[in-house]
């Protein structure tokens, strides 16, 4: 065999081996890392002669600002104004190791992407069936019991991450809809049905559920505006798979007896007792009224109905108390630990935005949210309606699921979002590299 021919066929199974690792962390985390390192890390350095062929079409600025002012910033504060006193114990996150492979990770994927040829037909052709694939393994591994109270997490040290992944993933395949065929448009309204199975019956992700419900909303909306018409799912698109993604957690539900409704129940009641609370007149009357018994606050009322729910809002109202001391800069990179591991026994105080608050104040606040809009930077040159897809599959979708984990606190989580953000950037200047070709041509 022509030597040539054995590369470019190394060459290509490597490259769709590495996209299929990406997908695939959604079922193993953590442990896809060995074969990503052989897939995405190792190829680098031979592969080398792409990259200084290749035409950046997007300034790589768009991806390294926005990035190193983030890294920058939180790895001055670590060293430099840590909130904890030299003697005190470091927390597990965050840590050097969260931040130095995060900025790996970036690297990885940004250049890794670039050697790929063909990345954005790879997208469309690769990623959606690679979704169908791990949505099959997380069915198997569902029905057949293998699953931590009706939750199925796979490999993954959290039923989040099979949430969280999939359906970013799946929201992303939509980029490009205006020039899918009718069948690659089927399949990402499967996928999308599928994606409220994974969130809703298979790994119960309230929050989640809430982020993917906001970006459905956000994508119906633009699907009513003239401009937008045609570029995205029309409304009775997004019935029928609302409709079918419905009709599936009920088979599920029957056939498993795990009902998603067993986790948005309480939900449902805490936030009937906070309204409650709310609407309480402000005084009782001119009689003096005995205090309630303890059992019977709101606050324990809701501890009563959902440990999760009840604790969140004790770690958050902990957290608005502290940003109100110090809300300009907050109160160190660590601080966390002091605040809210040592009392509540948690690594974050599951809300990004409070998490940035509390360590740094406003301006950590502005400097997260630029990293959180990277998808945003990076997918200048393309067509709006794509701009706004990639940037609510990603920053939007992570930026609501936020509001009730802190991702960015997490190694994994971070680490994947790097990654995939120099992947994004490849596969943009690849999209914009061939949009730029078409018009030449035609």
């Amino acid at each position: 065999m022509n030597w040539t021919i054995a590369n470019d066929r190394l060459r290509r199974g490597l490259d769709l081996a590495f996209i299929a690792g990406v997908v695939f962390a959604l079922v193993l985390a953590g442990k896809i890392v060995p074969f990503l390192i052989v897939a995405g890390v190792v190829p680098i350095p031979f592969l080398y002669r792409l990259l200084q062929s290749r035409t950046l079409a997007v300034s790589p600025a768009r991806l390294l600002v926005p990035a190193g002012v983030y890294f920058a910033y939180v790895l001055t504060a670590y060293f430099f104004f840590p909130g904890l006193p030299p003697e005190a114990p470091r927390p597990v996150n965050p840590d050097l190791e969260l931040y130095g492979i995060g900025i790996a990770m970036l690297l990885v994927g940004l250049l890794r992407g670039l050697e790929i040829d063909g990345l954005r037909k790879m997208f469309v052709d690769v990623v959606p069936w690679a979704l169908v694939a791990a949505f099959l393994v997380l069915s198997v591994l569902m029905f057949a019991g293998y699953r931590d109270a009706c939750r199925v997490q796979a490999g993954a040290a959290w039923p989040f991450i099979p949430a969280l992944l999939f359906t970013t993933l799946t929201f992303l395949s939509m980029a490009g809809w205006k020039d899918m065929t009718a069948r690659q448009r089927k399949l990402r309204l499967a996928l999308n049905a599928f994606a409220i199975v994974v969130v809703l019956a298979y790994t119960a992700s309230r929050g989640i559920a809430l982020a993917e419900a906001g970006v459905i909303v956000l994508l119906l909306a633009m699907s009513f505006l003239p401009r937008f018409r045609g570029t995205v799912p029309t409304w009775k698109q997004w019935i029928v798979t609302l409709a079918a993604g419905a009709a599936l957690c009920g088979v599920v539900s029957a056939a498993t007896g795990c009902g998603a409704g067993d986790r948005i129940m309480p939900l449902i009641k805490t936030i009937n007792i906070l309204s409650s609370a709310a609407a309480a007149p402000a005084e009782a009357g001119s009689a003096p009224v005995a205090a309630a018994p303890a059992a019977t606050t709101p606050g324990q009322a809701i501890m009563d109905a959902d440990m999760s729910i009840g604790l969140r809002l004790e770690m958050w109202k902990v957290s608005l108390d502290a940003i109100r001391q110090a809300p300009l800069f907050g109160h160190g990179a660590l601080y966390l630990q002091t605040l809210i591991t040592e009392r509540f026994h948690f690594e974050h105080n599951h809300n990004q935005y409070l998490s940035w608050l509390v360590t740094g104040g406003l301006l950590g606040l502005a400097i997260g949210l630029l990293f959180l809009a990277i998808p945003w930077f990076i997918s200048a040159g393309l067509p709006l309606h794509d701009r706004l897809i990639i940037t609510l599959a990603v920053s939007v979708f992570w930026g609501l699921a936020m509001m009730f984990d802190s991702y960015f606190n997490l190694k994994f989580y971070t680490h994947y979002y790097c990654l995939l953000c120099g992947l994004l950037y490849a596969l943009v200047n690849d999209m914009v590299t061939g949009s730029q070709a078409e018009d030449r041509t035609s």
